[in-house]
């Protein structure tokens, strides 16, 4: 059977927001060589409701030969819901020919967790009587230790009471500190509350601005969405929370410009070119010139013609690409790498041969 449609998305997870939403970007390429309408569905993992996900803007699609396009799947999960972790894949079928020509998708996973308890009556009869004691209690404290700044008040020494940071190295206000109770963003030096009611980074929130993405977080360009992401040099746990879409083997983010000063800094099979950039090497599969080290891409790259050789060589930062030596955006190659990379390759693979061995229990879809 041949392999119909290629499935990738640029994350392996989906961070929900406090309202249990969350929006996650698939790139689908038709491999038939011929046009094609073809109908995309969510498949629900373990534990998870199909009525959970929708499609954005429809799911029939027409395709042109060899035509690649992004399907967004939004995720509303409702109240009330158990907490755990649950998984989906997309799945996508020829709408002719449903049971011969389709593919599915990597599984990508999204965390529910449990709304904050609500909060217990305080016993106000006890008020007046604890208030003077407090109030005895506090004065002599007061008196014994000057303490920190408290929320929100300036701390020009960079000193704040026991759970708040001070936003500034040379002084700023104090914010309650990551992983600390919250009732808003506004009160949080990460400048984001999670569902949870705790202060957290907005790691794989989508954004509009940079604005959106408080701390050491950069609204990063992925395909078919934006999300915070980390900076390069902080410290992450996997590919996909670094805006570079590399976390390095010492837990640290590449950078993001496409640069590199050794192999190190390139998320392999890419190693670090004369030109200072990360790039493929032959025999690696690509999708343009530009991210293969030869200045040449037919599927794989490959050591380029006489017609698309530069001359001589580029200099630093440049790339070789029909004879020229050009400037390019690092994100490009970044998200280029990203999406012919080998791992997500073999990732849909897997799920591809585990997904076919369940199709009778499937549900119905989503459409």
């Amino acid at each position: 059977m041949p392999r119909a449609f290629d499935i990738t998305a640029v994350t392996d997870s989906v961070r929900l927001n406090a309202t249990g939403q969350g929006e996650v970007a698939f790139t689908v390429s038709n491999a038939l060589r011929a046009p094609v309408r073809a109908r995309a569905s969510v498949v629900p993992g373990p534990g998870a409701k199909a009525e959970w996900a929708t499609i954005a803007n429809g799911d029939e699609r027409d395709f042109a030969p060899d035509g690649t396009q992004q399907l967004n799947v939004q995720l509303r999960v409702p109240p009330g819901t158990p907490p755990g972790r649950f998984t989906f894949h997309l799945l996508v079928v020829d709408v002719t020919n449903p049971d011969e020509r389709y593919a599915e998708g990597p599984a990508t996973a999204f965390e529910v967790v449990a709304a904050p308890p609500p909060k217990k009556p305080f016993p106000w009869m006890w008020v007046a009587l604890a208030a003077g004691v407090i109030l005895i209690l506090g004065t002599v404290i007061g008196l014994l230790s000057g303490g920190g700044a408290k929320l929100n008040e300036p701390c020009p020494d960079g000193e704040c009471d026991k759970g708040l940071t001070c936003t500034g190295q040379d002084g700023g206000a104090c914010l309650v500190s990551a992983g600390k109770a919250c009732d808003g963003g506004a009160m949080c030096s990460t400048g984001f509350c999670d569902r949870r009611g705790e202060c957290q980074l907005a790691l794989g929130q989508t954004c509009a601005s940079q604005g959106d993405c408080p701390g050491p977080l950069k609204c990063t360009e992925v395909p078919g969405s934006r999300l915070c992401l980390l900076e390069s040099q902080q410290d992450c746990e996997r590919d996909s929370d670094c805006s570079s879409f590399y976390c390095r083997a010492d837990g640290k983010c590449s950078r993001d410009d496409g640069r590199c000063e050794s192999n190190v800094d390139c998320r392999q099979p890419a190693i670090c070119g004369t030109t200072k950039l990360c790039q493929l090497p032959d025999g690696q599969p690509c999708r343009s010139n530009e991210v293969c080290l030869s200045g040449f891409c037919a599927g794989t790259c490959q050591v380029a013609p006489l017609g698309f050789q530069c001359p001589g060589p580029c200099p630093n930062f440049t790339v070789c690409s029909n004879g020229q030596c050009v400037f390019i955006r690092g994100q490009v190659l970044n998200q280029e790498m990203l999406q012919v990379s080998p791992q997500n390759a073999e990732i849909m693979r897997q799920m591809q041969r585990q997904q076919r061995l369940q199709q009778e229990l499937r549900q119905p879809q989503v459409q």
